[in-house]
């Protein structure tokens, strides 16, 4: 965790009764209820400690009361946090963050992002719904490499252009779409499945499904190059429209289907993705 504008302490472990221990860079300190309270956690005037979260030997009580828990060495939680569980050390939650899942060694769910999971080491979700799985970054960033896991789905009732969501929000906002870092070399792995419910032109039962293969390198100032190598239809019962991978939008990768009129499709798809980033050089 990074200083504080203003303050010369910062966190260094929550001690498994929810004591939070300051550093200031060399040795441990005390925090007063000025600095416990600016990196978000409470302050016990009458014990004169600093906490993360009031102890109990009853596990679920915990849980229930305090929204957390957190075993291991020198891990952190940010304002906001809730319904995590972080096991390991040096791992941040950088608040916000909502029924989420670390595990492993430095690695940091962003701010914001919910329903997460981050496992090995140096790993970053940073979409909600997202699970990784950290490489290393070697020793220098979480996220620079990781394999990462994310499901899209939509439904559509006619034969206009729309875009799979994550979670299946019908939205425009960032957070439903996946984003790719900067200075990176993404291969992908996407599975797509269409399953026709029913509408008055639709047959319940009619399917498609295809396989996606391919890689995109993004610059510094989010320009895409993607080369898609595989577009494979790996069975149908009827045609349903059309698919494609866009890549139109900096930074963003999309997945678009087109259905048919009058027929009621139910779209859901797997991404997987290996992301290598670089933060030594603009690519």
């Amino acid at each position: 965790m990074e200083y504080k504008k203003g303050f010369e302490i910062k966190p260094s472990e929550i001690q498994s009764d929810g004591t939070v221990l300051f550093t200031d860079g060399t040795d441990s300190v005390h925090a007063n209820q000025i600095a416990c309270e600016a990196y978000g956690y409470k302050y016990n005037a009458e014990l004169g400690i600093c906490k993360a979260y009031d102890y109990t030997s009853k596990l679920s009580i915990r849980s229930k009361e305090n929204k957390t828990d957190i075993k291991g060495t020198n891990n952190t939680v940010e304002r906001g946090v809730r319904d995590t569980l972080i096991s390991g050390k040096d791992n941040i939650a950088k608040g916000e963050n909502q029924n989420s899942f670390i595990s492993g060694e430095k690695n940091e769910i962003e701010r914001g992002v919910s329903n997460a999971v981050a496992f090995g080491k140096m790993s970053k979700p940073t979409h909600k719904n997202e699970f990784t799985v950290g490489g290393g970054g070697f020793d220098s960033e979480a996220g620079l490499l990781q394999m990462s896991v994310i499901q899209l789905s939509r439904r559509t009732t006619n034969d206009s252009d729309v875009v799979l969501y994550i979670d299946g929000d019908a939205d425009e906002d960032n957070d439903a779409q996946i984003l790719l870092p900067a200075n990176s070399l993404v291969t992908y792995e996407i599975w797509l499945s269409a399953l026709v419910t029913g509408g008055s032109s639709g047959t319940a039962g009619d399917y498609e499904a295809y396989v996606f293969l391919g890689v995109i390198r993004t610059t510094n100032d989010g320009t895409m190059a993607h080369n898609a190598k595989i577009d494979r239809l790996l069975g149908r019962t009827g045609s349903l429209g059309t698919q494609a991978i866009n890549t139109d939008t900096a930074y963003t990768l999309k997945l678009q289907v087109a259905g048919l009129a009058n027929v009621n499709i139910q779209y859901h798809a797997v991404a997987k993705l290996h992301i290598n980033k670089t933060n030594v050089v603009e690519i």
